[in-house]
């Protein structure tokens, strides 16, 4: 049965990407318009993943309507781009290293995503400018500051601040979302961390019926006078104080 549902589940996931792909065509031609158009095309392209995919994605708190801003979630492996593009119409940031990896690399690529060369300041200072120049012209950008990702069961990592900068530069706001996956017990954990090996992984995650995912919206909260340092540790603070109490709760609820 698992076999099964796995092929299917593959060669849905390729047509409705080969589709949504050929729906872009007429908008890579128009600039920030046509990629802000994408964007939205990303978004349900990203719903019909997750109904192939058996991924329900639970909405906590209220969305703050903002036209634009620099989302920032912890990190629970490569399953997060699928949650989170159910709910915004985004563009992603990615290395260049995942940019290259097969179908996760091309849904990626949709986006007309920031690549992120970690290898070269220069390459790196261009990612922070297309940062801030996605941002102005209305559309959300996510970054994952942690830098890698983990199991959530230790709170959140201290952010690495460089993808703050560009919410200084721009002064617009952060908006903070938090990100769990609902656990089943004697089931592997839908989290990809570690020395986890991805291939093995993916084939578990697509045999699984279904997933179910809970993000909250935390307040935006605005840069300020604060520097991009001073803003990446006030957003971490805020994330993980509140991250450790929805994780409380949830074990409290368990128990």
């Amino acid at each position: 049965m698992n076999f099964f549902r796995i092929a299917y589940r593959l060669i849905a996931l390729f047509s409705w990407l080969i589709a949504m792909t050929i729906f872009t065509i007429p908008y890579r031609f128009m600039g920030w318009k046509g990629r802000k158009k994408i964007s939205q095309i990303v978004n349900l392209l990203m719903r019909g993943n997750a109904k192939i995919m058996g991924l329900s994605v639970k909405v906590h708190g209220r969305d703050p309507g903002l036209p634009a801003g620099l989302v920032v979630s912890n990190h629970l492996g490569y399953l997060d781009i699928f949650v989170h593009g159910t709910i915004f119409p985004l563009r992603y940031t990615s290395t260049t290293v995942i940019a290259k990896w097969p179908l996760l690399g091309k849904i990626i690529d949709l986006s007309y995503p920031v690549l992120v060369d970690r290898t070269s300041k220069p390459a790196a200072r261009k990612a922070l400018r297309d940062f801030a120049k996605t941002m102005k012209n209305g559309l959300y950008l996510i970054v994952y500051p942690e830098g890698t990702s983990t199991d959530g069961k230790n709170g959140i990592r201290p952010f690495k601040s460089t993808p703050f900068e560009a919410a200084t530069f721009a002064n617009l706001p952060v908006i903070p979302i938090l990100t769990r996956y609902r656990e089943v017990p004697g089931r592997s954990t839908v989290c990809w961390y570690g020395d986890m090996t991805f291939t093995p992984h993916v084939w578990q995650v697509l045999s699984m019926p279904k997933i179910e995912a809970d993000v909250y919206f935390m307040e935006p909260i605005y840069p300020e006078d604060r520097t991009r340092k001073e803003l990446a540790e006030y957003v971490h603070r805020a994330m993980d104080s509140e991250y450790r109490n929805i994780t409380a709760q949830a074990e409290y609820i368990r128990s």
